[in-house]
């Protein structure tokens, strides 16, 4: 198998199929990368604080666990670049929220969405005052 680094690496006379095959290659690198987590036997833990968005989501959708700080939003951004979402959020956050549809939104619109709102769907299942308190960093409250 070609280098990892290497897959994408064309020249102009790079015939269009032999491009597409190593895009798909690259894929499907990327997605076993975030399959293994889902995979791993222990209890995976995501913290999110601030922004998370388009791959960032992806990997959220394969842990256990997602925390969030009140000041987390997140966003399923992939449209916005012209790409489709396909490492896995597709796929994983219809489970994980039970409603295919508000997927379909998020997924077709990139709107930004709330740790709160993420809260309320089941995409997180916490959500903290703070990142301190998140990390337990905060040992006063």
């Amino acid at each position: 198998m070609q280098d990892p680094e290497n897959i994408l690496t064309s020249t102009p006379d790079t015939d269009f199929a032999r491009k597409a095959f190593n895009i798909r290659r690259f894929l499907l690198l990327m997605q076993d990368s975030f399959s293994s987590i889902e995979q791993c036997k222990q209890p995976v833990i995501a913290a999110v604080h601030n922004a998370c968005m388009g791959a960032g989501v992806d990997l959220l959708c394969a842990c256990d666990i997602r925390y969030a700080s009140k000041d987390a939003f997140f966003s399923i951004k992939e449209v916005d670049v012209g790409l489709a979402s396909d490492i896995g959020t597709l796929q994983r956050m219809p489970k994980i929220v039970g409603n295919e549809g508000l997927v379909r939104e998020l997924a077709y619109t990139a709107r930004h969405f709330s740790a709160q709102e993420a809260l309320q769907f089941g995409f997180v299942t916490r959500v903290l005052d703070s990142r301190e308190l998140m990390l337990g960093l905060d040992c006063h409250s």
